[in-house]
């Protein structure tokens, strides 16, 4: 189950965007997506991404940290100027070399279990 938030990400190059919270199934971690406050039409859902990517096999430092893939750095450092989120070191992960960062979330922009 997915929890929206009021919150509201700017950045260039995207439309404005409020995350979308919940945990991942298989082991419980925050799970964020990240959805345009204004959809293009009625067959849009809204989604622009996934926040947050699920990597089971790495650990973390809490229950409060999220992995986030440096493709979508710009969305977390908006997060993080906005005081709702904390970069931390980064990780290889996959068989092409991608990286993900570890991300401290806030309370707000971590989902409860329901």
């Amino acid at each position: 189950m997915l929890t929206f938030t009021t919150i509201q990400i700017r950045v260039p190059g995207a439309p404005a965007l409020t995350p979308a919270l919940g945990r991942y199934e298989a082991n419980g971690r925050p799970a964020v997506l990240l959805y345009e406050l204004e959809p293009e039409d009625e067959f849009d859902d809204g989604l622009w991404c996934d926040l947050t990517v699920n990597l089971p096999e790495q650990a973390l430092p809490g229950d409060d940290w999220a992995f986030v893939p440096t493709d979508n750095l710009m969305y977390l450092r908006e997060l993080e100027r906005l005081g709702l989120a904390e970069v931390g070191t980064a990780v290889r992960y996959g068989n092409f070399g991608q990286m993900a960062v570890m991300a401290r979330l806030a309370p707000a922009l971590i989902a409860e279990e329901g």
